[in-house]
Order: structure tokens, then C-alpha cells, then sequence
């Protein structure tokens, strides 16, 4: 019997498989690691069930050392908040930057959303001291499974190319307008959840992370469909666990909600998804209406800082432009009354 790939019992058989196995990791992840390295699961989790299956051009081993060494440093630099804000602030533009060097292209197959999310989760849930060797354990034995994962599958599926380290940098580096807007935004937003203490400093970071993209016509679509999302996700929010299902029943519903994500794979129906789901989780530290505030302050502080940023570097290249035609017309005349002079001695 041949099966109809698109049908929708298919998608839903296939969809629900794709679900249960994103669950069963973050679970298992979880009962290895703790709760403290929830997220870092789930985002390892996202490299998990992506990388294994894209058929980049990079040498199966280059590949391979990049996941290890970006989930590693992720738990790593992640920690630096706890010793200084201001130190972190330079250390995680530096790691950013690092990450979009290393797997920023292929641009089509987006490789660095499952590294930026590790960083981000990591950062944003720093643990103490006493427990930080076993978030370095969660994140580098986490990068040696997903990195054995890519090594297997690829070779099986004749996967990779013939990119190696150098390579890679090279190009990856020609974007530096968006290697400067992620690395400072991210980095800004991370000091400035330090700075003020907040505790869901990751709603900030988040933000400034999904906002940025390549082109600004994305950003502005991006900013439209999150805003609109955020407010509408609030909305259910409030309607589903604080007037119509019982506390006691919100992780399932939560879990019913990510299970239709899988059928709504746009940006937009994505933000509506994500703030119901991360409204819900916050209730562990926060109030309703707390964290109803919280979120949508932190989506317009992150809106702000890529917006700031977007204008500053557009000022900067402006003002470069600018100050490379004053000075080649500085030069063009300098060598023109040279030559005058020249002229008018000879004569």
C-alpha cells in the first residue's frame, strides 16, 4: 500500500510522533540533568530532532566539533553573569558572535537557532555555583549525543559537504551588519535583565533573538506578527487558566496547545502558541497579572533594543560612506593641485 504523505491522518500520525519524541527528550534530559536544565534540554532538544536531518554542506567532523564546542560554551559563558554583569556583557557579544560565525549558513537551513537558543536558555537560567558542573555535563554531553547523531545519520544519507572550519568563517563573516545587530542586541538585552535584576530575563533576550533577522523588512514582519501574537496569547491566556480550566489541568492543555503547533508552523500562530505556554510556566514565580506585565514590558524593551540598534548601525554605515567620500575627495584634490603645481613648473 502506498501512504499519502498528505493526507492529514498522516500528518497527524507523523505530527504526533515529532511531538512525542520533542517531549521524550526534554523528559528524559530533565530526569538525567535536573530541572535546572530544563531549557537547555528543550533547546538541545530542537538540534536534536533538526540538525540530524539537514543536509548541510560542512565536513561531517567540522560539524560535528562546531555542536560540541557551542553547546558547551553555551553552559559556560552562560555562567559569567553570576560574576559580573559588565564582564558578561563582553564575553556573551563575543560568544554570540562565535556562534554566527561557526553556523550562521547555510542561511536556507537557519543551523544557529538550535546554538542561540542554548545560549539564550542558559544564560537566562544561570545555576549556583555547586550545580554548574552538571550544567557543563548537560550541555557538552548533550552536544556529544546530537553531534554522534549528525555523524550517524549523515553517513548513512551520504549528508555534508566539503566546508571545513576555515571556510565557514569566511563566509559566514560577510553578513556583518546582522553578526553586529545579534551579538550586540543579545548581549544588551542579557545586561540589561542583569542590571535590572528581572526574573524572567529571558523574555528580553528571546525577543531581541527572534526580531533580528537579515533583511529589516523581516524584522518589521517579525515585530508585527509577535506584537499582535503576544497580545492575543495574553488574551487566551487569561480566558483559558483563570476563567475556564483549573490550574490542575493547564500542562495539559499546554502540551494539547505545542501538539497543534506542529500544524501551524507560521511565525505568527507560533507567538500565540509561545505566550500562552510561557505565561502559564511563569506562574511558578509569578502572579497573573505580574506576569502579564512582565511580558508584554519585556517584548516592547526588546522590540526598542532592535529597533535602536537597526538605526544605529544604518547611522554608522551612512556616516562611514560618507567619511570615505571626504576623504578620497580629499585625496582627489590633494594629487589635483599636485599635479597644478607640476604643471606650472614645468611651464
Amino acid at each position: 500500500m502506498e501512504i499519502d504523505k498528505n493526507s492529514l491522518g498522516f500528518q497527524i500520525l507523523q505530527n504526533a510522533f515529532r511531538f512525542l519524541v520533542n517531549v521524550g527528550f526534554v523528559f528524559v534530559f530533565q530526569m538525567i540533568f535536573g530541572m535546572e536544565n530544563t531549557l537547555v534540554g528543550v533547546a538541545i532538544g530542537v538540534g536534536f530532532t533538526m540538525l540530524p536531518m539537514c543536509n548541510l554542506d560542512l565536513k561531517p567532523m567540522t560539524m560535528f566539533l562546531i555542536i560540541v564546542l557551542l553547546y558547551g560554551g553555551s553552559g559556560l559563558i552562560g555562567q559569567v553573569t553570576l560574576i559580573n554583569p559588565w564582564l558578561a556583557f563582553i564575553s556573551n557579544f563575543l560568544f554570540v558572535s562565535l556562534i554566527i560565525l561557526l553556523s550562521n549558513e547555510p542561511l536556507h537551513s537557519k543551523p544557529n537557532i538550535s546554538f542561540l537558543l542554548c545560549f539564550v536558555f542558559a544564560q537566562s537560567t544561570v545555576v549556583k555555583w555547586e550545580q554548574f558542573p552538571m550544567r557543563m555535563m548537560a550541555c557538552v554531553i548533550g552536544g556529544l549525543f546530537v553531534g554522534g547523531c549528525v555523524l550517524w545519520r549523515w553517513h548513512s544519507h551520504h549528508y555534508g559537504g566539503d566546508i571545513g572550519f576555515k571556510e565557514q568563517i569566511l563566509r559566514c563573516q560577510k553578513n556583518r551588519s546582522y553578526l553586529l545587530r545579534m551579538s550586540f542586541g543579545i548581549a544588551l538585552a542579557m545586561l540589561i535583565g542583569s542590571l535590572l535584576q528581572l526574573r524572567k530575563p529571558l523574555w528580553i533576550s528571546i525577543v531581541v533573538m527572534s526580531l533580528t533577522q537579515l533583511e529589516f523588512s523581516e524584522t518589521l514582519e517579525r515585530i508585527k506578527h509577535r506584537f499582535i501574537g503576544t497580545l492575543i496569547g495574553v488574551v487566551l491566556f487569561f480566558i483559558f487558566f483563570q476563567v475556564l480550566i483549573p490550574q490542575k489541568y493547564a500542562i495539559w492543555v499546554v502540551m494539547l496547545l505545542g501538539y497543534v503547533g506542529f500544524f501551524l508552523p507560521d511565525y505568527k500562530y507560533k507567538q500565540v502558541i509561545n505566550a500562552v505556554s510561557a505565561l502559564n510556566a511563569s506562574l511558578v514565580i509569578l502572579d497573573t497579572m505580574t506576569a502579564i506585565e512582565t511580558r508584554i514590558l519585556c517584548l516592547t524593551a526588546g522590540i526598542l533594543i532592535v529597533l535602536m540598534i537597526y538605526l544605529m548601525t544604518k547611522l554608522i554605515r551612512k556616516l562611514h560612506i560618507k567619511s570615505m567620500d571626504l576623504l578620497k575627495n580629499q585625496i582627489d584634490q590633494f594629487f589635483l593641485k599636485m599635479e597644478t603645481k607640476k604643471e606650472v613648473a614645468m611651464k
